[in-house]
């Protein structure tokens, strides 16, 4: 327990370095919409699959470097919001993570078991893009320490962003905007 507690402690302060040690923001955001392609990634359990229902639903998708939960991340922590609220679904929605293993410091085997375990669980589905695939596709810019949100319309456009740590506005905000996406 004492060994857990101090590993946290050094993870949480590598983590808080880095972000400190960043001395300009970029707004590196595409400019919205902004047509994307479908990509082919890893299921954390190992298959390759293009992206699900691209083109036949909007997706909400979560991209995801592991380290933002280490953090304390309002981003990574309004997710718990999105799910009792059940946003992330819809009957011309559908919602899932892609985890950037690329830009983490974490062990990668140690994200996937978790990641499996959490969708057993609330039958989720995450993808792991370990080599920048989606990112680059999409030309999202720097993903690392970021925890984004995004929503694809079914023509295959990002039509909603949020890159940087989501505020109270910004809450309010996602809720009303994906409402127009969900039904």
């Amino acid at each position: 327990m004492k060994f857990r507690t101090i590993t946290l402690a050094i993870i949480t302060f590598f983590t808080t370095a880095t972000a400190f040690a960043q001395k300009e923001v970029v707004d590196d955001r595409p400019a919205l919409p902004h047509k994307i392609p479908n990509v082919e990634l890893k299921v954390v359990r190992g298959d390759i699959t293009k992206l699900p229902y691209y083109g036949e639903k909007n997706l909400f998708v979560f991209y995801i470097d592991p380290d933002v939960g280490l953090t304390g991340n309002k981003t990574y922590r309004f997710t718990d919001d999105i799910e009792e609220r059940g946003v992330d679904k819809g009957p011309n929605l559908f919602g899932f993570g892609v985890l950037n293993l690329k830009d983490t410091f974490l062990p990668k085997n140690l994200i996937r078991k978790l990641a499996a375990k959490r969708t057993e669980k609330n039958h989720g589905l995450v993808l792991d893009d370990s080599d920048h695939t989606l990112r680059d596709a999409w030309g999202l810019g720097d993903c690392n320490n970021k925890f984004i949100m995004m929503i694809v319309s079914k023509e295959g456009e990002i039509v909603y962003m949020q890159k940087e740590e989501i505020t109270k506005e910004g809450e309010q905000e996602f809720f009303e905007i994906i409402e127009k996406y969900r039904f």
